[in-house]
């Protein structure tokens, strides 16, 4: 199982606060945030499972996921953020790194909307049932809609190109480990 390691200097001790939206926008336009995104799939590996957010900066079909906070772990961030936007308690063990991406948004949710916004996303892989996301309840705040989506549909559908390349990079990543596996056995 892949993680992104955390390296601790000293007595960190996070400090966590509420910015309001003005002073949240000014933020933004200074710094590059961390976020977790967690791309949620069926045991088969066949389907993936979206939201189809309302909100800046993809007010489109996307992951699961949010903004870290100081002192989480990419891992710890992605569990809070399917607990928050599922309400599905999600062990950290279970969710394995697909990638790092770099995202520059055009629009933002704070004003001034058109400042944009620019996110370093660790992509996670879930693995979860049907039963699992049958007892999901939606953040319908951040969410018109969540479904299940065959994978080949969003391969060759309208989806955003990260969407497309995470799903190719997991699929990487399983047939990499199934030749481990064949070479370790060998």
């Amino acid at each position: 199982m892949q993680r992104a390691p955390q390296f601790i200097t000293g007595d960190f001790e996070p400090h966590h606060c509420f910015l309001q939206d003005d002073e949240y926008g000014r933020a933004l336009d200074a710094m590059v945030k961390a976020v977790s995104d967690i791309l949620v799939t069926s045991r088969s590996g066949a389907k993936v499972f979206l939201g189809r957010r309302k909100v800046e900066p993809q007010p489109d079909w996307w992951y699961i996921g949010g903004r870290s906070k100081p002192g989480e772990t990419p891992e710890e961030a992605a569990a809070r953020s399917v607990r928050r936007e599922l309400k599905l308690d999600i062990p950290v063990e279970r969710f394995e790194v697909i990638a790092n991406y770099s995202f520059v948004w055009q629009f933002r949710k704070q004003a001034p909307q058109g400042n944009g916004t620019a996110d370093i996303s660790t992509v996670h892989c879930l693995e979860l049932s049907e039963e699992e996301v049958s007892k999901a309840e939606f953040d319908n705040k951040e969410y018109a809609e969540c479904k299940w989506w065959e994978v080949e549909e969003v391969l060759a559908g309208e989806f955003h190109p990260a969407l497309k390349q995470a799903i190719w990079d997991s699929r990487s990543k399983k047939s990499y480990k199934t030749l481990e596996k064949i070479v370790a056995n060998s």
